[in-house]
């Protein structure tokens, strides 16, 4: 049963990756430091360290192989020319993909790229440049992001759409 990465697939497929420059939005930075914080809490719980950026493969921060046929599931990720968003898109599939083999620390964060899905569902892109993360006109440093202490965010539809609507961040 592949119940998780039929969604994943289904969920990635209905995201237009085309990059508009204009679709910037306040919820966006939320939709960022969130995942930062998510992450931290990922790597921190299972004391484990990525390279430089938040991008990696779940499957190899958990010591476990993917079955190549996971990787070309989805067509639609082949038309991304970022591959830091692509990256992205692979380790939420790697996740989905452990879910469906009863991984216990793939289940336990499920959710873990839930926020860069909707950033990615409400318009955003990122570059990395410079060891910073670029969104928009707004730059996160890479250098010191492991020891950032990150409030949580509400990442609820409803907050970001007020998020959105009144111009401010939480």
């Amino acid at each position: 049963m592949k119940h998780s990465l039929d969604k994943a697939i289904e969920r990635l497929s209905a995201i237009s990756f085309q990059i508009n420059s204009s679709s910037l939005q306040n919820s966006h930075h939320t939709l960022i430091c969130e995942y930062l914080r998510r992450v931290n809490v990922f790597l921190g719980n299972l004391n484990v360290s990525p390279d430089r950026y938040p991008l990696f493969s779940f499957a190899k921060m958990l010591g476990r192989k993917i079955d190549p046929d996971v990787y070309r599931s989805c067509p639609q990720l082949n038309t991304i020319n970022n591959p830091y968003m692509k990256a992205i898109c692979y380790s939420y599939l790697e996740v989905c993909d452990l879910i469906d083999q009863g991984v216990d620390d793939a289940i336990q964060y499920a959710d873990l790229y839930d926020p860069m899905l909707k950033f990615y569902e409400r318009g955003g892109s990122f570059t990395i440049r410079k060891g910073e993360l670029v969104v928009g006109d707004a730059a996160y440093p890479l250098m010191y992001w492991r020891t950032l202490v990150i409030p949580v965010q509400d990442i609820s539809d409803i907050s970001l759409e007020l998020i959105d609507r009144d111009g401010l961040e939480e």
